[in-house]
C-alpha cells in the first residue's frame, strides 16, 4: 500500500466507487490486481445501484436549472411532477439506494422546499437518510448536511423530538468533519438548543 509511482490502467478506471466495496485493488510490481472480497452475483451492481434511466435524470436536472434560474413556482411544480412520476414508476422496481432514484428523492425534496410543501419534503428527505448512510459511511460531511436539512424541516413542522434525534446525528458527524467553530456547526448547535428548549416546554 506504499506509493512508488504513477500508472494508467484504463479498464480499471471504469470501475465505480463504493464506500462498502465488493472488491479491492492491490499491486504486484507494475501489475494491478483486482480481488473480490465478497461473493459477487452476475450483474449485481447494474441490477441494483445503477439501474435506471440516466436520460430521465438529465431531463430533471435541466428542469431544475431553469427553476433555480427563474425561481418560478410553475417550474418547481414541473420538477416535482417529473420526480414523482419517475419515483412512482420505479417504486417496486428499484431500492432507494439506487443512484438515480436517490437523486430523484433529493430533487423532489428540494422542489417541495421551494413550494413550501413541508410535510412532503420531510417524507422525501427521510427516505434519503438510509441510502445516504450507505453511500457516505462514518464521518462524512455530505451525510451530516443531509441529516441537518431533514432535522431543520422536522423542527419547522414542530416535530421537535424527531428533529432533536436527527440533528444530534448530524452534530456528531459535523463536529468532526467541519470542526466546532464552523458556521454550520454553530448553526446546528443553536438548532439543537432550540429543539431541546421546545421539548422542555411541553
Amino acid at each position: 500500500m506504499q506509493e512508488v509511482g504513477v500508472g494508467l490502467y484504463p479498464s480499471m478506471s471504469l470501475l465505480n466507487h463504493d464506500c462498502d466495496p465488493n472488491c479491492v485493488i492491490v499491486f504486484e510490481g507494475r501489475h494491478l490486481l483486482l480481488h473480490a472480497v465478497k461473493e459477487i452475483q452476475p450483474e449485481e451492481e447494474d441490477a441494483d445501484m445503477l439501474a435506471g434511466e440516466e436520460r430521465a435524470w438529465n431531463r430533471v436536472r435541466e428542469c431544475i436549472a431553469k427553476a433555480e434560474e427563474h425561481q418560478s413556482q410553475e417550474q418547481w411544480d414541473q420538477v416535482l411532477a417529473m420526480c414523482q412520476t419517475l419515483i412512482g414508476n420505479n417504486q417496486d422496481v428499484l431500492p432507494d439506494r439506487n443512484i438515480y432514484l436517490l437523486r430523484m428523492l433529493d430533487c423532489a425534496m428540494d422542489a417541495c422546499i421551494h413550494l413550501t410543501r413541508w410535510e412532503e419534503a420531510i417524507g422525501y428527505g427521510t427516505r434519503t437518510l438510509q441510502p445516504y448512510g450507505l453511500y457516505y459511511t462514518g464521518f462524512h460531511p455530505v451525510k451530516a448536511v443531509q441529516l441537518m436539512r431533514v432535522g431543520k424541516l422536522q423542527s419547522h413542522q414542530e416535530m421537535f423530538r424527531e428533529a432533536l434525534e436527527t440533528l444530534k446525528q448530524a452534530f456528531e458527524i459535523m463536529k468532526v468533519t467541519h470542526g466546532g467553530e464552523h458556521s454550520l456547526t454553530l448553526d446546528l448547535k443553536q438548532m439543537l438548543g432550540e429543539c431541546q428548549a421546545e421539548i422542555n416546554q411541553t
